[in-house]
């Protein structure tokens, strides 16, 4: 393949499907374009939907069970993560229950597996919640390759033969094995080795090469700092990657690389590898930039040299200005420290600053390599054990982290994911008294401003004293009021799409007072505030969970009066079995929400039409949306009064029919939109079957 068509096809595999979104705040609810994105790309590079996207919820910190039924053939199990969680894992077990493929994790809510079936048979995706709770998707893609050789249920391997008379694949040859990341072979730091990439087990393929393939690994042990280099020559377009050893010793984590390489020194046969290591083991992975076709001989050298002690690098630490951007250039030198809640050994900056009295602090970074990256904060900057902060959570607008600290000097650990590019980070450093200054918008009750009702709005409590209660919060927590005018009853809507601080929403009736209090609930992604309210004034009071939890917090808040929904339930068009009616949500109102399949109730501001029909007679119905909109879908309900709740059941957008025994009586069925603004024409049609 030239090198374009593999610089293309490395570009679907490693961004497209997994990266459409990029860190939080790309997520959203509209999973349907990201799901039909996804197939355009798949599609593009040989891979088919297998069957219909399986969609459910999971709930932080339980796992829930999707049953697949999946047919001889290789296949790529991608699963997107909907509004309310940060992210996923997957895990497929196979018939007996064991865990089977290759998992992928990749910013912006999406996780895929990797795995080939020898045998029709029902898989179980085990998807958990990477925190929060929410809605999810996953769709299984198989390509027309057939599963190749394996061992033991090890992934396939292939060794470019196709017929009866083919070899066997080498499987421990070199170092290789089924799992060549299980099976190394040894190599002592310093010395060199020659070695061949064909008929060897796979690895799972480096970041920097377009897929996984036939690879040899090394393992090196190290002891002491020191820089490894490593210098590869291959007689094929070569890719080699840089892990450090998992805590179960195992050699290829993908959330332990180190570095990874694919051309050096303007030929695609070479690659070069420099970065600082500590006492440990290594593994070195060889492979081809497409697995598929890139393998062959190699040579392999490699050597340590003196890399700079901590104390050194310590001292060169920038000094942060608090209250202003300080901005440091890094390079490709790699990492030189190991934070509590790191994923990666990119490139890294430190700064240093002093605080004069116990303070409330908040950090920010951002860095111009993109991707994750962490920012850690240490008492003694050489001594791991001193670390009293650290966090890769992005939030607003960049990485942060809130806190109450201590006086005393400190050194902030800024790194990035890639140690391969230069890069600049930005570090911001904010600090208040440690009980606030009482400067905050809405500070008191009396300072309460009207709740932006309608909008989504970023309010901080960084600066806000404590001087209201609520019943799911500490006293002695920060907190800021605003004030709520319900002239008909109506339904509130309160979420956060990101949380800097740990907050609570309590709706009250007397500001900063539990007595009478409506609801009191953390602010979530997931679930947020869905209250009913009568006619009056209430207010909102916005408070920390704890005295230490303060600063940003973005809210969505709705009122919607629930009259017009009742309204447009009584002039509902009848539907008449057998004829079908067509008709369009553009120019509608948007009077309901669905529960069960239009996304996050407090997120949805889509147009909408209601329709009913009465039986007689229990019967089988089936409601079908012909030539309608993308993000079209139908609520089936009992009671109208209620534009939330008493749903029966509810189509998704990409699967337009209803099929349902009904007792006698009437029924209504809302055609809606999934998220914001899906409207459009459709045609709906009922027919309906008495069953005795």
């Amino acid at each position: 393949m030239p090198r374009l068509g593999r610089a293309l096809f490395a570009a679907l595999f490693l961004a497209s499907p997994f990266a459409l979104a990029q860190g939080c705040a790309a997520r959203g609810p509209d999973l349907a374009a990201r799901m039909a994105s996804a197939k355009t790309i798949y599609e593009s590079v040989g891979y088919t939907a297998s069957g219909s996207p399986a969609m459910g919820s999971v709930v932080e910190g339980t796992e829930s069970k999707v049953a697949l039924s999946l047919k001889e053939g290789c296949y790529q199990i991608v699963a997107f993560a909907g509004d309310g969680l940060k992210g996923i894992d997957l895990a497929l077990n196979d018939p007996a229950g064991k865990p089977v493929g290759e998992v992928k994790k990749v910013d912006g809510g999406q996780t895929s597996v990797k795995h080939c079936v020898t045998e029709a048979a029902t898989y179980n995706l085990i998807v958990k919640s990477q925190g929060g709770s929410g809605s999810f998707i996953a769709q299984p893609y198989v390509s027309g390759e057939k599963p190749g050789p394996k061992s033991d249920g090890d992934p396939m391997v292939d060794n470019g033969c196709v017929g009866d008379d083919c070899p066997e694949p080498d499987y421990n040859a070199g170092g290789g094995g089924s799992d060549p990341c299980s099976n190394p072979a040894d190599l002592t730091a310093g010395s060199s080795v020659k070695g061949n990439t064909v008929n060897k087990g796979y690895a799972p393929h480096a970041t920097c090469a377009a897929g996984e393939g036939s690879a040899v690994v090394y393992r090196v042990h190290v002891e002491g700092r020191h820089k490894l280099v490593l210098d590869l020559s291959a007689k094929f377009d070569a890719v080699m990657s840089l892990f450090r050893a998992a805590h179960d010793g195992y050699l290829c984590d993908s959330g332990y690389e180190v570095d990874c390489s694919d051309d050096s020194d303007g030929l695609t046969t070479k690659s070069h590898l420099e970065a600082i290591v500590d006492t440990g083991d290594y593994g070195i992975v060889i492979s081809g930039y497409d697995g598929q076709s890139d393998r062959g001989d190699f040579d392999l050298k490699s050597r340590l040299e003196d890399a700079p002690s901590l104390e050194t690098i310590c001292s060169a630490a920038h000094l942060a200005t608090i209250g202003s951007k300080t901005t440091e250039f890094v390079g490709s030198e790699g990492s030189n420290f190991r934070s509590s809640c790191g994923t990666s050994d990119g490139a890294e900056a430190l700064f240093k600053f002093d605080l004069k009295q116990r303070s409330r602090v908040r950090l920010g970074m951002k860095s111009s390599a993109g991707g994750e990256s962490s920012i850690s904060v240490r008492k003694r900057c050489e001594d791991a054990n001193s670390e009293v902060a650290c966090s890769k959570d992005y939030h607003i607008d960049g990485l942060s982290w809130t806190g109450l600290m201590e006086a005393g000097a400190y050194t902030a650990i800024t790194e990035t994911t890639d140690a391969t590019h230069s890069a600049s980070i930005d570090l911001n450093i904010d600090r208040a008294d440690a009980a606030g200054s009482g400067t905050a918008d809405g500070d008191t009750c009396k300072d309460a401003k009207p709740l932006p009702l309608g909008s989504t709005f970023t309010l901080d409590t960084f600066q806000a004293k404590s001087d209201m209660k609520a019943s799911c919060a500490a006293d002695a927590a920060p907190d800021v009021a605003y004030k709520i005018e319900v002239k008909a009853k109506s339904r509130l809507f309160l979420s956060t799409q990101e949380d800097e601080g740990h907050h609570v929403f309590a709706v009250q009736k007397a500001c900063g007072e539990t007595k009478g209090e409506v609801v009191c609930e953390p602010a979530s992604v997931s679930k947020g505030v869905d209250t009913t309210l009568d006619p009056g004034n209430y207010f909102l009071v916005v408070k920390g969970k704890g005295p230490d939890d303060f600063g940003r917090t973005k809210i969505s808040a709705k009122l919607r009066e629930l009259a017009p929904a009742a309204a447009a339930c009584k002039a509902a068009t009848k539907l008449v079995s057998g004829t079908p009616i067509n008709d369009t949500t553009i120019g509608g109102a948007d009077r309901f929400a669905s529960e069960k399949c239009g996304g996050n109730v407090w997120s949805q501001a889509s147009a909408d039409k209601v329709y009913q029909f009465t039986l007689k007679e229990r019967s089988k119905v089936n409601l079908t949306l012909k030539n309608s909109f993308y993000n079209a879908i139908m609520s089936l309900r009992q009671d109208c009064a209620d534009p939330t709740r008493n749903e029966i059941v509810c189509s998704s957008y990409y699967n337009k029919t209803i099929d349902r025994e009904l007792e006698a009586g009437t029924y209504y069925v809302v055609v809606d939109g999934f998220g914001v603004k899906s409207e459009g024409a459709y045609t709906i049609e009922m027919t309906s079957k008495s069953v005795k």
